[in-house]
């Protein structure tokens, strides 16, 4: 298993889920989207053999950790919250790739 990247997925889609549950409407909606999908990816995770040295593995686990270090402080500041939904999304794209 790929303890590093499935960490990490499992701790953005708590994070995200937070952030959800502290906003309304097309917000909400969206971040809870967000959490269901990280949520689905992380499953995938598990279940696969990735190789941690390819370029892609480190590209997905850059682009979490940027998500997971922006959104940290989102909590504390409700009008980073789009830019959050930005790194999340892109979080995801990263570790798609990583997955096919």
């Amino acid at each position: 298993m790929n303890h590093n990247l499935v960490e990490k997925l499992a701790g953005l889609a708590s994070r995200v889920n937070n952030l959800g549950a502290y906003h309304t409407g097309e917000t909400s909606r969206q971040l809870l989207e967000i959490e269901d999908n990280l949520a689905k990816l992380t499953l995938v995770a598990i279940r696969k053999d990735l190789n941690e040295e390819h370029e892609s593995y480190q590209e997905a686990l850059n682009g979490l950790n940027e998500a997971l270090d922006y959104i940290g402080e989102a909590d504390k500041n409700i009008a980073g919250i789009a830019e959050a939904i930005k790194f999340a999304v892109k979080a995801i794209d990263s570790v798609e790739k990583v997955l096919k």
